[in-house]
């Protein structure tokens, strides 16, 4: 029961407070994650950053996952969580960057147009396995250890 990897991703503007943003994200992520930022345009033309964090590490996965606290993960199993996994094994999940970036954690609302940051857990499970089952287990682990 555990996970392969996490990525959390943000776009941000150019008036943005770019360093802290991607502090918050290195934070969720972990401390031994990988930050990338690339510099694009948007669709009207502005410039925009988008910061990616990547821990490919089992433990720095989990870790990540603990990071969103006890009263997070019981809402996201409360909450349909086969909704969040596709068939590739991802487990989604979305943060309100505004409470991020003061160090608290937040679900985004499903329709949030305020900014967020995404995060992408890699389920490992094998054949025979339901991906459902292997995350919802291990968030339950992490609730009891708490």
């Amino acid at each position: 029961m555990s996970l392969h990897s996490v990525s959390w991703r943000v776009n941000v503007s150019a008036l943005d407070q770019t360093e802290l943003i991607q502090d918050s994200v290195k934070w969720i992520a972990g401390d031994k994650s990988s930050i990338e930022l690339s510099k694009d345009k948007s669709f009207h033309g502005a410039q925009q950053f988008t910061i990616l964090a990547k821990n490919m590490k089992k433990r720095g996965a989990r870790k990540s996952l603990e990071r969103l606290g006890k009263d997070i993960l019981k809402e996201l199993l409360e909450n349909n969580i086969q909704l969040r996994i596709d068939e590739n094994k991802n487990f989604y999940v979305r943060l309100k960057l505004s409470e991020l970036v003061k160090g608290e954690i937040c679900l985004a609302e499903r329709n949030s147009i305020s900014s967020t940051v995404k995060g992408i857990f890699k389920i490992e499970s094998y054949p025979g396995e339901s991906a459902v089952e292997v995350i919802t287990n291990l968030i339950e682990d992490i609730i009891n250890l708490e």
